[in-house]
C-alpha cells in the first residue's frame, strides 16, 4: 500500500492536481453516461471536495512522507514496514472519505439503465482480469508480477541487484499464490456494490458507500481475514529484507524522489 499511495500521489502530481476536475469526470464518464445535470451538480460538487481535499488531506501525506524520510535514515524493522503499512491505507481511506458525498449525490441520481450500465463496467472490468489471467501459467503469471513489481521498484531506486530482483520475483510469488484469494475480494465488492445500488433512497445510503469503498481500499474481507494477514506478513518480511539491501545510492535516489513529491505537495498546499 506505501508504494501504492506513493505510486498514485506522484502520479497525481506530474498529471496536475489542478486538472483533476477534468480527469475524474473523464474517467468517469467510461462507466457510465451522466446527462448534462448530472455532469454540472458532479463537476460543482467534485471542485468543493477537491478544495477540501487539498487543505485537510494533503497535509497528511506531507507530514506522513517526511516521517518515512526520517524511518529511512536507518533500516526499517517488519513492525515499521507494518506501521507504515497500515498508515498509508488509512491515508488513503481517508482522502476517499473526502469524496464519497460528491459520488454519493451523483449515484443516488441515476436511475436503472444508469445503474446497470455502471455495475456492467465494474463487472466487465474484474472478468477481463479474470480471462487475462486465466490464460497465463503459474509461471508465466509470476514473471509477468516479478517485472511490474521490478518495474516500479527501479522508478523509486534507480537500478536493482541481482538479489532484490529474486527477492521481488518471491513476492511475485506469493501474490499469485493469494490470486483465487484476491479475486474473491473483488467479488465480494462487487457483490456488495450491486447489493447497494439499489438503496439509493436509504438514508445510510452514503454510510453504506463509505465503508464498501473503504474496504475495498484496505482489501479487507472478513471470510478471508487469516489468508490475507499470511501474506500481509509475508510481503512485510519481502520489504523489510528488500530495505535492508539498499545501497548509499539507491537510499539517496530514493529520498531524492520523496522530497521532490513532498516538495511539490508543500507548494500545492500553500496555493
Amino acid at each position: 500500500m506505501i508504494l501504492t499511495v506513493l505510486f498514485i500521489t506522484g502520479c497525481v502530481l506530474r498529471l496536475g492536481y489542478n486538472t483533476l476536475n477534468f480527469w475524474i469526470p473523464y474517467y468517469v464518464s467510461d462507466y457510465v453516461s451522466l446527462n448534462s445535470a448530472q455532469e454540472r451538480a458532479f463537476e460543482t460538487n467534485l471542485d468543493l471536495a477537491l478544495e477540501q481535499h487539498r487543505a485537510k488531506e494533503l497535509p497528511k501525506i506531507h507530514r506522513l512522507i517526511s516521517e518515512l524520510q526520517a524511518d529511512l535514515e536507518k533500516p526499517l524493522t517488519f513492525q515499521q514496514i507494518k506501521s507504515y503499512h497500515f498508515k498509508f491505507t488509512a491515508v488513503g481511506q481517508e482522502s476517499a472519505t473526502i469524496f464519497i458525498p460528491t459520488f454519493s449525490a451523483m449515484l443516488r441520481s441515476l436511475n436503472a439503465s444508469q445503474r446497470n450500465q455502471f455495475n456492467k463496467k465494474i463487472e466487465d472490468d474484474i472478468e477481463k482480469v479474470r480471462q487475462e489471467r486465466v490464460k497465463l501459467t503459474t509461471e508465466q503469471k509470476i514473471k509477468k508480477r516479478s517485472l511490474d513489481l521490478q518495474a516500479k521498484a527501479k522508478d523509486w531506486l534507480g537500478s536493482l541487484t541481482t538479489k532484490q530482483r529474486g527477492l521481488l520475483t518471491e513476492l511475485a510469488g506469493y501474490q499469485v499464490e493469494m490470486e483465487p484469494t484476491f479475486f474473491s475480494v473483488r467479488q465480494h465488492f462487487l457483490s456488495d456494490w450491486k447489493a447497494l445500488m439499489p438503496q439509493q433512497r436509504s438514508t445510510q445510503f452514503q454510510q453504506q458507500l463509505k465503508i464498501t469503498v473503504h474496504q475495498l481500499l484496505a482489501f479487507e474481507n472478513p471470510k478471508v481475514e487469516k489468508e490475507l494477514t499470511f501474506y500481509l506478513n509475508r510481503r512485510f518480511d519481502v520489504m523489510r529484507r528488500l530495505n535492508h539491501s539498499l545501497s548509499d545510492n539507491q537510499l539517496e535516489h530514493l529520498q531524492g524522489l520523496l522530497t521532490d513529491l513532498r516538495k511539490d505537495m508543500a507548494k500545492l498546499i500553500h496555493e
